[in-house]
């Protein structure tokens, strides 16, 4: 099977991105993702993309069923876009590059 991509982009409130990024440090930390790799990457115009890659999709809606989101856990760090959403988020699942060699 496959694994999942996902990417979540948003933009810190003013002072706060320092204040958000040790709360999402400790909630990996006491909750970790697990899978292949995640990490937050800064855009460079004020905004990041937390980016995830997990080992299946079922992985992925795991991550997503939790009581304790971690998008709940940054929503109050983040200043929401102009149609009021405070993530933009796209996801599918991994191309197997190496099944068309």
């Amino acid at each position: 099977m496959n694994g999942m991509i996902n990417c979540m982009r948003f933009r810190p409130k003013e002072g706060e991105a320092a204040n958000m990024f040790k709360a999402l440090a400790e909630y990996i930390r006491d909750y970790p993702f697990g899978g292949k790799h995640h990490a937050i990457i800064d855009l460079g115009t004020g905004e990041y993309a937390l980016i995830g890659v997990h080992n299946s999709v079922d992985d992925f809606i795991d991550i997503m069923n939790r009581d304790n989101r971690v998008s709940d856990l940054m929503r109050k760090y983040v200043e929401p876009y102009e149609d009021g959403e405070s993530f933009h988020s796209f996801s599918g699942p991994e191309v197997d590059l190496n099944s068309y060699l």
